[in-house]
């Protein structure tokens, strides 16, 4: 299994960069399964093999199962932007919809390795785990997106999760090229870790 960290434009914004991972599993589809938050995610197509793309986002109150009363901070695997510049980065294909803009910066990656003594299988599901713990504590304790340029974001979040994981990582992996704001900010590892309760509230300020 090979893990990547990448990151690629925002959205329909010309600067500002989003950050997700991306894990070729194989050669032919398989199944993943978040045990905690009973959830299976089936692998993909990403062009170099079949694989997960693994992101949180800017979900609004009206997409929210349960809504609150402010855009949260979501678990969504193969978003479409993001999975667009998954493919883009492993096939070297050009830009898609999602980069249509005049300055549009290719999506960047960064190979993660495990730690000494751990396999690139268990540092996956280890990244599963965290993410399975994450959709179960937000769904309790909900994380708050915040405002442009503050708070805990999807850069936040990836960067998170590579604290908690026995990934081996240099100083300062969170920063990618461009305006990749919240990559040098953290969400509690509790959220990461297990199920806590109660969990430490993020964003009060938007809650």
């Amino acid at each position: 299994m090979e893990i990547y960290w990448l990151a690629r434009d925002l959205n329909k914004v010309p600067f500002g960069r989003h950050q997700f991972f991306a894990i070729i599993t194989g050669n032919s589809s398989t199944a993943h399964k978040l045990f905690k938050s009973n959830q299976t995610i089936i692998s993909r197509n990403l062009g170099r093999g079949y694989g997960l793309v693994l992101g949180a986002h800017n979900v609004t109150p009206s997409f929210q199962k349960i809504p609150a009363k402010f855009n949260r901070l979501i678990f969504k695997p193969f978003e479409s932007a993001d999975s667009a510049a998954a493919k883009e980065y492993f096939t070297s294909s050009p830009p898609t919809g999602h980069a249509a803009w005049e300055n549009y910066k290719p999506a960047q990656g960064k190979r993660v390795i495990p730690k000494a003594g751990i396999t690139g299988k268990e540092l996956v599901r280890s990244i599963l785990d965290a993410i399975d713990y994450y959709v179960i504590n937000e769904s309790s304790a909900n994380v708050a997106y915040p405002p442009p340029w503050l708070g805990k974001n999807s850069n936040s979040w990836a960067s998170s999760i590579m604290d908690v994981v026995p990934a081996d990582l240099p100083k300062g992996a969170s920063d990618f090229i461009g305006a990749d704001a919240g990559h040098d900010v953290r969400i509690p590892p509790s959220y990461f870790q297990r199920i806590c309760a109660p969990c430490k509230i993020q964003n009060p300020a938007y809650q």
